[in-house]
């Protein structure tokens, strides 16, 4: 009985997550990659940076005790609001 619950979970999320599909230039008119939406409603925004710049991020997380999201939602919000674009950053 506990299998069956399982695999109806796994059925369940399966259907639950969205496909993107993706075009890129090299491919042929007509046919893309797809590719699966983790989070629903946000989107992946990354850099590269030294790792100094990294630590510097640890360490101001150990200091607050907010995640990294929630570190760069605020320092996000204050380059928002420095160069007065009206976005509100949410911190979860």
């Amino acid at each position: 009985m506990a299998k069956h619950k399982l695999t109806a979970l796994l059925a369940e999320q399966e259907t639950s997550r969205r496909t993107v599909a993706i075009a890129t230039p090299d491919e042929p008119a007509g046919k893309s990659r797809t590719r699966t939406v983790h989070k629903p409603g946000e989107v992946n925004i990354s850099a590269y940076f030294n790792p100094e710049v990294k630590a510097a991020l640890r360490h101001v997380q150990a200091k607050t005790g907010k995640n990294i999201k929630a570190c760069l939602a605020e320092a996000l919000q204050l380059l928002f609001r420095k160069y007065n674009v009206p976005v509100t950053v949410p911190e979860d």
